[in-house]
């Protein structure tokens, strides 16, 4: 029990540094529509790179060991287009929003909920590296609250602005943290009998596609909106340049 109790700590503390990243954005001074654009192009940024520089070809590399080259990144880019069409479904389920404080509260809905579902199988791996060696899960521990940091701070600045409060902002990044140690006790709990590495592989590859499709129909046009393309693009540069470094210091 100790093992395990240890292990989904581990998953507690990455997920808590995403609410740390969530109290980063509360102490920027004054968020107007450029500083908005600039924050969505950051989650942009910060969501693509994950996907495209460390999701996918996790997943891809994974699957290399079961089958030819051709077939791992067909089976992964697979999974990610079908993510992608989910994304694209489930807008079409949401209400239409009025224009302003609506189109972006809908948005910053859609990421918070795209990094929620993307940290339940990180919280499951975390619980598995914990259990496989207590240094190796906190190896990992640590790299995942590292990544985390800018999530937080992408989800909290476009619900803060949104809902007209920060703190707001701080508890959906929070909330969305926290699907971390539940996956890990989803793992724990209910999912042990099945969860191999090819429905973890699967899984993540299919919160690319998410992710990716979040980036392109919400973020990226809902930022241009609202602080113009310029702004937008700047915080997009900076979400890639944040993650590319963070992800190729914890490799």
């Amino acid at each position: 029990m100790g093992t395990w109790t240890y292990a989904v700590g581990l998953s507690l503390m990455a997920g808590l540094a995403t609410g740390a990243g969530g109290l980063l954005g509360a102490l920027v001074p004054r968020v107007g529509p450029r500083t908005l654009g600039a924050s969505m192009g950051f989650a942009a940024g910060v969501m693509l790179t994950v996907s495209l520089a460390d999701l996918l070809p996790a997943a891809a590399a994974q699957y290399m060991e079961w089958m030819p080259a051709w077939a791992a990144a067909g089976a992964a880019a697979s999974l990610c287009i079908l993510g992608t069409v989910i994304l694209l479904l489930a807008r079409r389920l949401l209400p239409q929003p009025q224009p302003g404080t609506g189109s972006i509260l809908r948005t910053a809905v859609m990421v918070a909920a795209a990094l929620a579902i993307h940290n339940l199988p990180e919280g499951m791996l975390t619980l598995l590296g914990g259990l496989q060696s207590p240094q190796r899960g906190l190896r990992l521990a640590l790299a995942v609250a590292l990544h985390n940091l800018p999530e937080g701070l992408a989800v909290s600045i476009p619900v803060g602005y949104a809902l007209h409060s920060r703190w707001k902002g701080v508890a959906w990044a929070l909330a969305s943290g926290l699907a971390e140690p539940l996956g890990a006790l989803l793992a724990m709990a209910i999912l042990r009998p099945i969860l191999t590495p090819g429905l973890l592989n699967g899984t993540t590859a299919l919160i690319a596609g998410i992710m990716c499709g979040a980036c392109a129909a919400e973020l990226l046009p809902g930022g241009a909106a609202a602080g113009g393309s310029g702004h937008t693009g700047a915080g997009f540069a900076a979400g890639v340049a944040v993650m590319l470094v963070g992800l190729i210091v914890l490799a």
